[in-house]
């Protein structure tokens, strides 16, 4: 071989090891910042960044996950920063809807870097290109700015209390010197009371000696042995009456045990009331029985049924719209149709239907010119419902008509048994525009003259 040949073939393979050894770097570099495994997109708000840039390092529990692939500006001051990352798949599961992302920094001077929390096990995992919950960052500066103001307001309270203090300590040093002062001018009324205490004591010594020798009333009552044998009578005396006392309450009671015994006078009158009563009510439950089976006799069905006379709650939403109610003609029914946007509203407790302000007055003006022949009429509210299947529409309506009827009854104290709801779904032709109606309308049957 020539000496030209080797030495090419010796760049060649010069050339060859350092791309292999470029190669190699090449991947180490890669895996290690992460170019070749797989990734998705994240995305978090913020109100401010604090430092936070594009490429920085995101972190999930500690372990390196991505990087800050963009940090967009918020159109107005009322918006955040929108912060979209890119982080790897193997850490996907880690990350939930309820996970926390927060701007944090290495070390206390180190480059800011964004932490993610892992989520709760019972909650789903973040879907690609979600948006998870940012929690804004504890900035040093502005812990220092809130001392400054602590520092000075402590500093304007301290001299603004200066001029209290020195009263304060003022005040003191005169009551000081002004208990100083009475204590002078009553040390003579003190040293006149001790000395009277004193007489006083010597007295009362002195009453203590004749009553012990039996001098006077008091020592005679003491020293006498007949004052005590008419005190000991006079106690004998007081046992007496209160032992007849004592008889006579018990006699008294008897006779009241007596009375209010089982064959007593005064229970016997009890027990004949209480049965007269009880005849009474069974009597009462007889007839109502009999009159509601007279009501459902296909006898006299239709006579209590003209009169007004049917349980509402066992008509059926067929019958109903046969016109059972109208009695062949009789009632004539007057409908006022209320739609569901004026009425309800969805409670974000139950997430159900609910009446708002407005719907209760507008229930109220619908019904309030039927008020004065209420009493002679029925009333129906007709619930309507345009949800896709008819369950979901039997249910929403009926729903809907309970809701208004519970309203009217509690607020006009209407009869219960006159007012009834009936679920009619999507079913409406005698709506105003001609179309299924979503809502209700307030049907009241009135006597047609």
């Amino acid at each position: 071989m020539s000496a030209n040949a080797a030495r090419l073939a010796g760049i060649g393979v010069f050339v060859v090891t350092g791309l292999l050894l470029f190669t190699v770097g090449l991947f180490m570099i890669g895996d290690r910042q992460m170019a070749f495994s797989r990734r998705f997109t994240l995305y978090a708000e913020f109100g401010k960044v604090s430092g936070l840039q594009p490429g920085a390092i995101v972190r999930v529990s500690g372990a390196k996950a991505g990087s800050v692939k963009e940090i967009k500006a918020p159109p107005s001051p009322s918006h955040k920063f929108r912060v979209e990352l890119e982080i790897t798949e193997n850490l996907h599961p880690l990350i939930r809807t309820d996970s926390l992302a927060a701007i944090q920094t290495e070390g206390l001077v180190g480059g800011a870097f964004l932490a993610i929390s892992t989520g709760s096990e019972e909650v789903p995992v973040a879907p690609a290109n979600s948006t998870i919950a940012g929690q804004e960052p504890f900035n040093v500066g502005d812990l220092l700015q809130q001392m400054n103001e602590t520092i000075r307001k402590v500093n304007s309270t301290i001299d603004e209390m200066k001029d209290d203090v020195q009263h304060a300590v003022q005040s003191v040093g005169d009551t000081v010197d002004n208990a100083n002062e009475l204590l002078t001018s009553v040390s003579d009324d003190v040293k006149t009371i001790a000395s009277a205490g004193a007489r006083i004591t010597g007295d009362a010594a002195e009453i203590a000696d004749s009553v012990r020798s039996g001098q006077g009333t008091i020592g005679k009552l003491f020293k006498d042995d007949e004052l005590y044998r008419r005190a000991t009578e006079i106690a004998k005396n007081a046992d007496e009456i209160a032992s007849n006392t004592r008889k006579v309450v018990e006699q008294a009671r008897e006779a009241l045990d007596s009375l209010q015994s089982k064959n007593g006078p005064v229970q016997g009158v009890t027990s004949s009331m209480k049965q007269t009563l009880d005849d009474t009510r069974a009597a009462m439950a007889g007839f109502a029985e009999n009159m509601e089976a007279l009501k459902h006799n296909f006898l006299f069905r239709g006579f209590f049924n003209k009169r007004g006379y049917f349980d509402l709650a066992q008509i059926s939403p067929a019958e109903y719209r046969k016109g059972m109610l109208s009695a062949r003609g009789a009632r004539v029914p007057v409908r006022v149709w209320l739609s569901s946007a004026v009425l309800f509203e969805s409670d974000p407790d139950t997430h159900t239907e609910r009446l708002t302000a407005v719907g209760k007055e507008r229930l109220e003006s619908a019904i309030a010119p039927f008020l004065d022949r209420i009493a002679q009429a029925v009333a129906i509210v007709e619930g309507y419902s345009r949800l896709p299947t008819r369950d979901q529409q039997y249910v929403q309506s009926r729903t809907r008509a309970s809701l208004a009827r519970e309203h009217l009854i509690g607020k006009f104290d209407l009869d219960a048994s006159a007012v009834g709801v009936m679920p009619l779904g999507v079913d409406s032709p005698d709506s105003p525009d001609g179309k299924p109606w979503d809502g209700i309308a307030l049907a009241v049957f009135m006597e047609k003259e």
